[in-house]
C-alpha cells in the first residue's frame, strides 16, 4: 500500500535466479492494494480548502468600528460611507495548472475618518482605517472561505488595521473639485503582524462628498497570510495589491450606514431547480462519498441542501476543472470500474446554479441521499480488533509503529474485505496490513511494548522471526520469475481512501492462531495526539473453497537533485542527503535506493540526465511474477509527484497501460478496480515510469531526494491485485 518503509538492500545483488527471489520476501517494507500519501499535507491542505466553505458560509455583513476623530479648527470630519467604499485585493493565481490569471477580492466592511483642513491641506488627517477581512469576497466562495480560514484566520483576526503615521504631498488650500495626488505612510496589520506600507493616493472634495483611491503593494508571506497553495488545485503569487476606493461624508450632515448587504444578495432569475437538477447530480455523485461518516466527510460534508449551497462556488470551481469527483487517471488507462465522471452538461448545471447564488427551491434541512456506491461495495464489520493507544514524540515526526491485530479466530476463516477505522486522522500519513501466522504472532511478543510503548518500531515491515503464511494456502511462494515487492501484505489506507471488499470473491485465508499486523505511518507536525486506529474485518467461513489474492508491487528507484536556487545548501549534496536518511530511518534510508538501483539497471547518473533543474524522472522494467488475473492497480508517489504510468507490453504491438495519470495529485491516490479482469502471464515484461516537478511543493526544504520512508522524501511504486492462477 503505501509509503513504504524499505529494508537494507545491501544483500541485493547479481546472483543466481533461485537466491534472488529468495531474498524477495525482505526487500521492501512498504506497498499495498490502496494508495498511500495524503496524511498530514492532504489534512492541511485539501481538507480546509473545502470543509472551510462550510464553517464560513454565513457572514453577518456588519460595518467594523473604528476611531473616530473630533474636528479641531479648520477642520471637517469626513465619515467612510461603507456602501460606497471597499478594500480591494488582487493577486495572480493558477487554478490546477491552467493558465495564470488574476484573482480580485474585495470587502466593503470598512470604517475610518478623515479630517480636511480646507486653509492648509498639510494639516489634514486620516484616523484609523478599519476593515473587516472575514467579509472579503471574490467570485468563488472557495477561494473566499479557505482565505478566511487558513490564510487570514479571520475568526481570530478578523480585522486589518492601517495607521497612518505620514502624509506627503498635500499643501495649500482646498480646491472644490480638483483631484490631489499623494502618499500616505504607515503600518498596516493584519493577524497581529504589523507591516509598513506606503500608498499612492489620490482624492477630491466635490459635493459634500471626499472621494480617495489608495493603492500599495505587499507580500502576503509578510503578514503570514500565504502564499495561498491548495494540493493539486491552486497557488497564487506572493505579491499582492491592495485598493483603498473611499467615499466619505461629513457624518453632522448625512447618515452614515452601519449595515451592508454582502454578494449573498443575488438573484435567483434563470437558476437551475435545485430539486429537479442539482440534488440529484449531488445524490448520484458525491452524497456516496460526502455524507457524514463516509471517506470523503473528512474532506468536506454535504448532508443538506444548505451544506450544498454554502459550498455553491466551490462545487462549481472542482467540477469544472475536473478536480472532483476525484479521477485522476486518464483514458489511456485500461477501463476501470466505478468510473467517476461528470457530464459536460452536469458541470454547466452546476456552474449555472451557482452563478445565480446557489438558490434553493427545497427547505434547507432537504437531506442529500446516495442513489449510487460509486466507489463499489461497503465491506460488512464482523469483527472489530481492538488495540491500545499510542502516543508518538515530537523527536521522530516520521514514526512507523507496528500493532498485532489478532482476531483469535479457532477455524479457517477467509477474510473477504476490511474497513479501516481512523482515530486522530490528522497524524496518520498512511496503514497497512500484514497478514502473519501463529509462529510469527508468538515471535512479536518479545518486541510488543519492549520500549515501553505499544507496538514496535518497524521502518522495514513487521520484520518477525519465523515461518510466514503461503500467499496461496499449500503453496510455497518461491516460484516467482520476477520481484514482486513485499509478501504478506493484503491491505492498507490513506486518507480519503474507500474501505475495501476483494475482488472476484477472493479472500486471504487466516488459520488458527494467525493474526494482522496493523502499520501506522505517523507524521506529526507540532502537536503528537494518542492514536488508536484500528480494522474491522469481514469474515466468510473457510470451508467455502474462494480464490486467493496477493499483492504485487513494482518499484523504481527516485533520483531528484535540488533546483538550481537550492544547490548550495548541505542536504543537497546526494551523500549528505543519503547520511540524513541513514540518520532518520536507519540503514534503508541508503540501501534501499542502491537497492533499487540494481534492481533497475539504473545509475544516478542515468536518473538525472536530463534533470532541467525542476523536473526529474524515473522508469523501471520488471516482470509479472506469476500466471494470473490482475483485479486493480494504483499508483503511489507524494507531493512533488507529476505523472505516474504503469504498462504491461511496453513498446510492443501487445501495449497495454494499466494504470496513466498525467497530472498526479498527491491527495487522491486512489485503487482502481479494472473493468475486465486483465489475465497475465509470468514473466510478461511490466515498465513503470514516474516523473517529479520540485515547483509543485515549493515549501518542501531543500535536500536531495531519493526514495525513502518519510513524508519529505519520494516514492516511485505502483500496486496490483493479482489472483494466481494455481490454487
Amino acid at each position: 500500500m503505501s509509503d513504504g518503509d524499505a529494508t537494507d538492500f545491501s544483500d541485493l545483488a547479481p546472483v543466481p535466479p533461485k537466491r534472488s527471489r529468495r531474498l524477495r520476501p525482505a526487500v521492501f517494507g512498504g506497498a499495498a492494494l490502496i494508495a498511500a500519501g495524503a496524511g498530514l499535507y492532504t489534512w492541511q491542505q485539501v481538507k480546509p480548502a473545502i470543509e472551510a466553505e462550510q464553517k464560513f458560509g454565513s457572514i453577518t455583513y456588519e460595518v467594523p468600528e473604528a476611531p473616530q476623530l473630533t474636528a479641531k479648527p479648520g477642520e471637517t470630519v469626513y465619515r467612510i460611507d461603507p456602501t460606497k467604499s471597499s478594500l480591494t485585493y488582487k493577486v495572480a493565481e493558477n487554478f490546477a495548472g491552467k493558465e495564470t490569471s488574476t484573482a480580485t477580492g474585495s470587502t466593503s466592511g470598512i470604517a475610518g475618518d478623515i479630517a480636511v483642513n480646507a486653509d492648509d491641506l498639510a494639516k489634514s488627517r486620516v484616523g484609523e482605517i478599519v476593515a473587516d477581512v472575514k467579509q472579503f469576497a471574490s467570485d468563488n466562495n472557495l477561494r473566499d472561505a479557505r482565505l478566511r480560514q487558513d490564510f487570514l484566520e479571520s475568526d481570530r483576526y478578523p480585522l486589518a488595521r492601517f495607521e497612518v503615521m505620514e502624509i506627503e504631498g498635500l499643501d495649500g488650500p482646498l480646491t472644490a473639485g480638483t483631484m490631489y495626488p499623494f502618499t500616505m505612510t504607515g503600518v498596516v496589520t493584519v493577524k497581529d503582524e504589523s507591516v509598513k506600507a506606503t500608498f499612492d493616493a489620490t482624492a477630491e472634495v466635490d459635493g459634500g462628498a471626499l472621494t480617495a483611491t489608495a493603492t500599495t503593494e505587499a507580500k502576503l508571506s509578510r503578514f503570514g497570510a500565504g502564499p495561498i497553495r491548495i494540493a493539486g488545485l491552486v497557488s497564487t503569487s506572493d505579491d499582492i495589491t491592495l485598493t483603498l476606493a473611499l467615499t466619505a461624508y461629513d457624518p453632522t450632515k448625512r447618515a452614515i450606514p452601519t449595515t451592508i448587504t454582502g454578494p449573498d444578495a443575488k438573484t435567483p432569475a434563470d437558476a437551475p431547480s435545485f430539486a429537479q437538477t442539482v440534488q440529484p447530480i449531488l445524490e448520484a455523485n458525491c452524497a456516496a462519498c460526502h455524507n457524514t461518516g463516509k471517506m470523503g466527510a473528512r474532506h468536506v460534508v454535504i448532508d443538506s441542501a444548505a451544506d450544498a449551497r454554502s459550498f455553491s462556488d466551490g462545487l462549481k470551481t472542482v467540477t469544472q476543472l475536473g478536480y472532483m469527483p476525484p479521477w485522476p487517471a486518464s483514458d489511456k488507462s485500461v477501463p476501470m470500474a466505478h468510473e467517476m465522471k461528470l457530464t459536460p452538461a452536469e458541470i454547466d448545471a452546476i456552474a449555472a446554479w451557482s452563478d445565480a447564488g446557489g438558490y434553493l427551491d427545497v427547505d434547507d434541512d432537504t437531506p442529500i441521499k446516495p442513489t449510487k456506491q460509486a466507489t463499489g461495495p461497503e465491506p460488512r464489520q464482523d469483527l472489530v480488533l481492538e488495540r491500545p493507544a499510542y502516543t508518538g514524540t515530537l523527536d521522530n515526526v516520521n514514526d512507523y509503529r507496528c500493532f498485532v491485530l489478532d482476531p483469535e479466530i479457532t477455524e479457517p476463516t477467509f477474510m473477504t474485505g476490511y474497513s479501516f477505522l481512523p482515530d486522530q486522522v490528522e497524524v496518520l500519513h498512511h496503514a497497512q496490513v500484514f497478514h502473519i501466522s501463529n509462529e510469527q504472532r508468538e515471535a512479536s511478543v518479545e518486541r510488543d511494548g519492549a520500549d515501553g510503548s505499544p507496538g514496535w518500531s518497524c521502518y522495514s515491515g513487521p520484520s518477525l522471526p519465523g515461518r510466514p503464511p503461503a500467499t496461496v494456502p499449500g503453496r510455497s511462494d518461491d516460484s516467482d520469475v520476477g520481484f514482486a515487492g513485499q509478501s504478506n501484505l493484503v491491505g492498507g489506507w490513506v486518507p480519503g481512501q474507500a474501505n475495501s471488499v476483494f475482488p472476484l470473491d477472493s479472500g486471504v485465508l487466516l488459520q488458527p492462531g494467525d493474526a494482522l499486523v496493523l502499520q501506522m505511518h505517523y507524521h506529526y507536525g507540532d502537536t503528537v495526539i494518542a492514536d488508536r486506529s484500528t480494522l474491522a474485518l469481514q469474515l466468510d467461513p473457510g470451508d467455502v473453497p474462494r480464490p486467493s489474492m496477493r499483492v504485487v508491487n513494482p518499484l523504481a528507484p527516485v533520483e531528484i537533485p535540488c533546483s538550481p536556487e537550492d544547490a548550495d545548501e548541505p542536504l543537497c549534496d546526494r551523500d549528505a542527503a543519503l547520511r540524513d536518511n541513514v540518520r532518520l530511518y536507519g540503514p534503508s534510508g541508503a540501501a534501499t535506493q542502491a537497492g533499487l538501483l540494481m534492481l533497475c539497471g539504473k545509475s544516478p547518473e542515468d536518473l538525472t540526465a536530463d534533470f532541467d533543474g525542476y523536473v526529474a524522472r524515473s522508469t523501471c522494467d520488471l516482470r509479472i511474477p506469476e500466471d494470473g488475473t490482475i483485479v486493480s492497480v494504483l499508483g503511489h508517489m507524494h507531493t512533488l509527484g507529476s505523472s505516474f504510468r504503469l504498462t504491461l507490453d511496453a513498446d510492443t504491438p501487445e501495449e497495454q497501460i494499466l494504470l496513466d495519470i498525467p497530472t498526479w495529485s498527491f491527495d487522491w491516490q486512489m485503487n482502481y478496480e479494472l473493468a475486465e479482469p486483465l489475465k497475465v502471464k509470468a514473466g510478461q515484461p511490466l515498465r513503470m515510469d514516474c516523473s517529479w516537478d520540485r515547483r509543485a511543493d515549493p515549501l518542501r526544504p531543500p535536500k536531495y531526494t531519493v526514495f525513502a520512508e518519510g513524508t519529505e522524501d519520494e516514492m516511485c511504486f505502483g500496486t496490483y491485485a493479482l489472483i494466481p492462477d494455481d490454487q
